[in-house]
């Protein structure tokens, strides 16, 4: 009498399908957020000390100022990214009114950073612009968006007048700011190159 074969299937060893713990993703994820968060505390610091050091009415153009806060926002668009960057700029606008500010102030800093910040990171992607470049056309256009501003508000095209001295001495501090930021940057990025290690 013929053995019968066995036809019947031996049940598979379950495979291990579980994905491995993105660790490196999250220590990148998390690296960017302390990032972002380092950055608004530091345009915060810097708003509030340009502010004490260079009160308004102490410089010869009025309505301008060196915008130091763009080093934190600059920073921010390079080592994080370009939507961090907006979002430091208007939250930093929006804490800035909470904790003392007026509707005014606010309207120009808002207006002014997402103009400013909307040229950078257009203007970043574009590899023949330095960090200059950018920074110098942000300071320039943030001088244009306080002028819309000033022109809502004041209701007379006089302001115009002003412009011209504004991009000039915003060309300047772009310069200014740029120069200050590139350490900065370089600095945070070694360490966050350690961290994701």
């Amino acid at each position: 009498m013929s053995k019968m074969k066995d036809t019947s299937k031996k049940p598979e060893t379950a495979k291990n399908t579980a994905m491995p713990t993105p660790k490196k993703n999250a220590k990148s994820t998390a690296t960017r957020v302390t990032r972002m968060a380092l950055m608004l505390s530091l345009a915060l610091v810097l708003s509030v000390l340009e502010a004490w050091l260079l009160p308004q009415g102490i410089l010869p153009i009025p309505g301008w100022k060196l915008g130091l806060a763009n080093i934190a926002i600059l920073v921010t668009m390079y080592s994080v990214g370009k939507g961090a960057a907006l979002m430091v700029a208007v939250y930093r606008s929006l804490i800035l009114l909470a904790f003392g500010g007026n509707i005014v102030g606010f309207g120009f800093s808002l207006v002014g950073g997402i103009v400013a910040g909307a040229t950078m990171c257009i203007l970043s992607e574009r590899k023949r612009i330095s960090i200059f470049g950018v920074s110098i056309a942000g300071a320039a256009m943030h001088a244009v968006g306080q002028i819309l501003v000033a022109l809502m508000f004041a209701k007379t095209i006089y302001i115009l007048t002003y412009l011209p001295w504004l991009m000039v001495a915003s060309a300047f501090a772009g310069g200014v700011i740029a120069f200050l930021s590139i350490p900065v940057i370089k600095a945070l990025d070694h360490i966050g190159n350690e961290m994701i290690q």
